[in-house]
């Protein structure tokens, strides 16, 4: 059962990860800076990555097969079949461009194929950055490394509660020391990254914003999501915003000076963010969602295609200049725009079930299933 929300949500962010690259963030209009609406990219992936963890736990918490296989299957195909099709895209748009056959680079693309891609202009300690330029492909290792820390968290929590006999206030407590640690990690290694920043610090920092979205799915299931009831993931996130903010703090100290949109500042904009989009949304839940269907609803025709249309709109829109000759921003932008729809619409309608159907058919029989 989908939230419609949520997709409304997800739709809503990738529109505006491809505004936020596409459109000049200084547009003056009457004398106002309107442009400056697109420059929160950042925030939109933060949004991502809350969604993602609320609709991850809320799908397998209601799963019936919840095997490893399963859902190791099911992140794998999700993530990479789409992935897969747009690295193609990529290198096939670079032939192009080079009227022959383009680097490959060979060792950027195992690199980013192993997850491990982040935006080295943006952030200290990168291990590669995104295959071909295609920017927005940073925020899919941690996504990945998010999925493959959920399962055995959550398994270690099921197998706990298990352990005792089944009582409302042991399941509670359970619940609240597999929270407490993953608050705690996330304290430590963001304690950790501002000394010495780096991949495995961070991702375990941002899992916090990503478990934030669990937690918040936990409590939505059984019914009691509220300010009180998630004062802790409040304060954890509180603690993470202070220590960051020390990063920063101690950033400028050394006589170094730093964008909104570069480290240290951008990974304290990303948290401060996620504090905020949370309070923000429980207030909103007090006055039953007023307006959001007339905000975000249209929205949710993008959502089935949100995935493949933020992975791959740096090609199909941001980049393109096939149409240039028009001399027409606005109507080459529609084009553009409408190209990548479609692209998106047969991939994410045609390619992705079948290669993902045929991959789980291969699985059963050689499991004997």
């Amino acid at each position: 059962m989908k939230l419609y929300r949520l997709e409304a949500l997800r739709g809503f962010a990738a529109f505006y990860v491809v505004l936020h690259h596409s459109f000049p963030h200084s547009i003056r209009l009457f004398g106002f800076d309107i442009g400056f609406v697109f420059r929160f990219g950042q925030e939109a992936v933060i949004l991502f990555f809350l969604l993602s963890g609320f609709v991850i736990n809320y799908s397998y918490k209601l799963s019936r097969d919840q095997t490893f296989k399963t859902y190791f299957l099911k992140r794998l195909t999700r993530i990479y079949i789409p992935l897969l099709a747009v690295m193609f895209l990529g290198y096939g748009i670079e032939c192009w461009h080079t009227n022959g056959l383009a680097n490959p680079q060979l060792g950027s693309l195992a690199l980013n194929l192993m997850m491990l891609q982040d935006v080295s202009s943006l952030k200290p300690g990168v291990i590669v950055d995104p295959y071909l330029g295609n920017t927005p492909l940073w925020s899919l290792s941690y996504e990945w490394w998010f999925y493959l820390m959920y399962f055995p968290i959550v398994n270690w929590m099921k197998n706990q509660i298990k352990s005792n006999q089944i009582k409302s206030n042991q399941i509670k407590s359970n619940y609240d020391i597999i929270n407490i640690f993953v608050y705690l990690i996330a304290v430590i290694a963001a304690s950790w990254y501002i000394f010495h920043p780096n991949f495995i610090a961070r991702t375990l920092v941002y899992f916090l914003i990503w478990w934030a979205g669990v937690e918040l799915a936990n409590r939505y299931i059984v019914g009691d999501l509220s300010l009180k009831n998630i004062y802790p993931l409040l304060v954890a996130l509180s603690c993470t915003v202070l220590i960051l903010g020390v990063g920063v703090y101690l950033d400028h100290r050394a006589g170094r000076t730093a964008s909104l949109g570069v480290h240290p500042i951008l990974e304290f904009r990303h948290f401060a963010f996620a504090l905020v989009v949370i309070l923000g949304a429980l207030i909103w839940q007090r006055i039953a969602w007023f307006g959001f269907d007339s905000i975000f609803k249209p929205f949710l025709l993008l959502a089935p295609i949100s995935y493949s249309l933020y992975i791959s709109h740096q090609y199909l829109v941001v980049q393109a200049t096939y149409l240039s000759w028009l001399k027409l921003p606005a109507v080459e932008w529609v084009a553009y725009f409408t190209v990548a729809i479609m692209f998106c619409n047969v991939l994410e309608v045609r390619i992705y079930p079948l290669c993902r159907d045929w991959i789980f058919n291969i699985s059963d029989q050689k499991s004997g299933g």
